[in-house]
């Protein structure tokens, strides 16, 4: 069965998290020539403002400006999104079926439920991509990777690993989250978004000597051989 495989693929839990924890890094990776992915666990409705309708164009709007590759949305439950055998099944053929060869996603770390479940789901459907002899339509596939992104519902200082120039990708980044004008243009309160992201990214780009940088955090070590190409 012929299916995209994905350099990059980013799971978030709603539409809008990817854009906010690692747009810049997946317009940055497209513009290298990488295949890049969105998937996210819900459609992130019912909240306050717009429509399920409206919440899926504004996705679809910001994937095209990203430029990624592919973007599934699934219909897992919003507000009540659970590490579920269900869940975790439906993720894992995800995986299966592109085969990323990184896998970015929420950190632990984060005072929004949602957020922490698909921190745990991801993890949970990384094991279940790998077995045999399952009902699955697609082969088993073990994802090399999963790093965890850097994201504004995480409110105390963190530290991260690494850090990613996106200079070349900021502003890609900022017209990807005014794609959610339900969220961020038409909510007034949510506008501060745009501020953050920005300020954020130019603090991290001057701890590496660029403009603009997102950072990233690894949970495993990692073999390196040649101490000069770090």
């Amino acid at each position: 069965m012929m299916t995209l495989k994905l350099d990059v693929l980013a799971v978030g839990a709603h539409p809008d998290d990817i854009e906010i924890g690692c747009g810049g890094i997946l317009a940055h990776y497209k513009k290298m020539g990488k295949t890049t992915g969105i998937l996210d666990l819900t459609n992130g409705m019912p909240t306050p403002y717009g429509t399920v309708e409206q919440r899926l164009a504004e996705a679809k709007n910001a994937a095209e400006i990203l430029k990624v590759d592919v973007r599934v949305t699934l219909n897992m439950e919003n507000r009540y999104l659970e590490n579920s055998i269900k869940n975790r099944k439906e993720i894992g053929d995800m995986f299966r079926k592109f085969r990323p060869k990184v896998i970015l996603t929420h950190p632990i770390e984060d005072f929004h439920p949602d957020h922490v479940a698909c921190h745990h789901l991801v993890n949970a459907a990384i094991f279940q991509a790998k077995l045999t002899k399952t009902e699955s339509k697609f082969p088993e596939y073990y994802p090399p990777r999963v790093l965890y992104f850097d994201h504004s519902h995480i409110r105390k200082q963190r530290e991260l690993d690494f850090l990613v120039d996106i200079t070349d990708s900021l502003e890609d980044k900022i017209s990807a989250l005014e794609a959610y004008r339900s969220q961020f243009i038409e909510n007034k309160k949510n506008s501060i978004v745009f501020s953050y992201v920005r300020d954020r990214a130019s603090y991290l780009g001057h701890q590496i000597g660029v403009k603009y940088a997102e950072g990233l955090m690894c949970p495993n070590y990692f073999q390196i051989n040649d101490i000069t190409k770090i």
